[in-house]
């Protein structure tokens, strides 16, 4: 049998430059984790949803349904009223005018807010992909703990994102990848997850406000942001 060969003896300033590497890479690797783990947030409560009365309610509808969100409870607020009170301060061009707007919409969701315990100021916002739109909802829903809204079939329709699903929390980090999305309908589901890659958000192609606004959301993909 032949002797079994002994491990070399390291010098102690070796074993403390391999220690301080270890630790390190160690370091290094911990956020990384922190960032990729599950994270979920949705504010969807099935009393709070609300069915469009009419084909033009549908801002006003998800106005209320934002605000019964935002309140915890069903705040019988009037599609028919929110609806008048859009119309007059929207950008849409009168003789054509039949729903409202992102600038109508967001005025009304900061209104009405006012009928919450946790008035909000909301404001429309344009991106120049979905993605981009949709990463700004999730993070404004967990920082805030509101819904956003969103303008869907070429801004025709408007729906209310609830919440999401993601690898990482976006209110402590941007490196985060969404992976779903809840959405209410107002003309629809009340509480639909779509793929992160697949959602109803898409470009905005209605040309019947006045021109500034034509051009600040023609192509773009607009959300109804609450502000931090």
């Amino acid at each position: 049998m032949s002797a079994v060969p002994r491990r070399p003896i390291l010098p102690r300033r070796v074993l403390l430059v391999l220690a301080a590497a270890a630790l390190v890479a160690t370091a290094g690797a911990a956020p990384a984790a922190a960032s990729s783990r599950p994270y979920a947030r949705d504010v969807y409560f099935a009393a709070g949803y609300e069915r469009q009365v009419d084909s033009r309610t549908c801002t006003a509808a998800a106005t209320a349904m934002m605000m019964n969100f935002i309140a915890r409870r069903d705040l019988n607020l009037g599609q028919l009223y929110i609806l008048r009170w859009e119309q007059v301060r929207d950008a849409l061009v009168d003789s054509v005018q039949r729903g409202s707007d992102p600038l109508g919409w967001s005025r009304a969701a900061t209104y009405f807010s006012n009928r919450t315990p946790r008035p909000t100021v909301y404001a429309w916002e344009a991106y120049g992909s979905a993605r981009t739109a949709l990463r700004r909802a999730a993070r404004q829903i967990a920082i805030t703990g509101k819904p956003v809204g969103m303008l869907v079939a070429h801004g025709r329709h408007a729906m209310v994102m609830t919440g999401f699903t993601s690898a990482g929390d976006p209110s402590r980090t941007a490196d985060f990848t969404l992976e779903t999305i809840w959405v209410s309908d107002p003309n629809g589901s009340a509480h639909r997850a779509y793929s992160a890659t697949a959602t109803p958000l898409n470009s905005y192609l209605e040309t019947d406000a006045t021109p500034y606004y034509n051009a600040a959301w023609y192509g773009r993909y607009i959300v109804i942001v609450p502000q931090a």
